[in-house]
Order: C-alpha cells, then structure tokens, then sequence
C-alpha cells in the first residue's frame, strides 16, 4: 500500500497593519497641550489593544485650521507618508475633524482608497475600507461643512455684538485710544490732542496724504511703529 505523506501547511506570521491617527487641537497653547497629549494617550491605547496594529504616527494641527488643506502641515505630511506607502490605516474622530471641506474630504479619500489606505471615523462608525461607505461620507462631510459655515457665521455676529457693547476685540488700540483689560478701550490724552487735530485739519481742506505728511515730519509714528 502507498504511503501518504501529510505536508503540513507552513505558518507565516500575519502582518501588522501600520496604523495613524490624525487629530485637530485647540489653538489655545495651553489647552493644545493637554488636548494633543490626552489623544495621543487615547489612540496609543487603542492600537495596542489591536494585536495585529503598529502605530506609525500621530498627526495633529491647529484646530482653526479645518476648512483649508492647504493650511494642515501635519495633515500634508501624513498625506505624504501614505503616498510613500508606510501607512495602511488612519484613525480619526470625527469626518469633521478630518476635513470640513466636502470636496477635499471626498478627493482625499478617493486617493488613499487607490493607495489602499482606509480611514476609520469613530463618532460616525465608518470605515472607508467598506466600498459602501462613500456616500455616507459625503453626507457627513457636507454637515460638517454646514457646521464650520455656521460656526463661522456665529463668530462674526459675536464681534459685531461685542463691539455694539464698546468692547474692542483685535490686540492694537486705534491711534487716540489705549486698550485696558483687553477689551476696553480708554482714550490716550496725548494722541487725542493728534486726532482731534487731524479732524480739524481734514475739515478744513487737507487731504490725508498732507496729515500723513505732517505726522511723519513730526516723528509720530502707527501703535505697531510704522510711518
């Protein structure tokens, strides 16, 4: 009778899949600080617990820097590493933390699914590596777009409603004025005595290109020190 001979089945270790994580972070120094450590305390710990993950890399930028790519250094960097093929999953938060620009959300994504990169969003429970999931993305790049509009709209009603309450809200006083508790502005009687010139002169025919003129013959100079 023949032999048979049983070849066992040679056992490769499966490998690891290299896994980023991008976050945005306040543009407070101080709060970007602990935000930016407790994330990468948290995605650290999410990839260890995966046996087969390897962290390459944790990316973060400025957080007022969400509706323009252009503006994300450590976004284009880790762009950079996932065309140089040493990134196979990106985690994320949120779609809006990823982009809030639909166009360049979608345009991204389309590029590292061709490069055979996934992006996990946590808050919306999507995974790019499911080829269904485009159309989800769309719309939850489009709320978010909607969002940062909205968010946008609310700040500039919050200047207008700030200064109609006599607060001023930029780092320089006008020239006449000092800036007291950061937000209030106190007339400086030296350089009102220049203003009120400058009005009265401007009154009575001069033009502005005379009274800047004047000034600099006079030696004054802007609050930054400008002529």
């Amino acid at each position: 009778m023949n032999k048979v001979t049983v070849i066992q089945p040679t056992l490769t270790e499966k490998a690891s899949l290299r896994v980023a994580a991008y976050c945005r972070v306040s543009s407070d120094s101080e709060d970007q600080l602990h935000s930016y450590a407790a994330q990468i305390k948290a995605y650290t710990a999410m990839v260890a617990r995966q046996p087969n993950w390897q962290l390459v890399d944790i990316y973060a930028d400025e957080g007022i820097t969400g509706t323009d790519m252009d503006k994300r250094d450590d976004f284009k960097r880790m762009l950079t590493d996932c065309r140089k093929g040493r990134i196979d999953k990106i985690l994320t938060k949120s779609v809006s933390r990823f982009a809030r620009n639909t166009r360049d959300c979608l345009v991204t994504l389309r590029e590292l699914a061709a490069r055979g990169v996934s992006v996990q969003f946590e808050k919306e429970n999507i995974d790019t590596g499911a080829l269904t999931t485009e159309m989800l993305v769309s719309v939850f790049a489009s709320m978010a777009q909607e969002e940062s509009m909205s968010i946008s709209q609310n700040q500039r009603i919050s200047y207008q409603r700030r200064m109609e309450r006599g607060e001023f809200i930029t780092c320089f006083a006008p020239f006449g004025y000092k800036l007291v508790n950061g937000k209030n502005l106190e007339i400086d009687e030296n350089e009102a005595k220049l203003v009120r010139w400058i009005f009265a002169e401007y009154l009575n025919g001069k033009s502005t290109v005379w009274l800047a003129e004047q000034m600099e013959l006079m030696g004054i100079a802007t609050k930054t020190g400008i002529k």
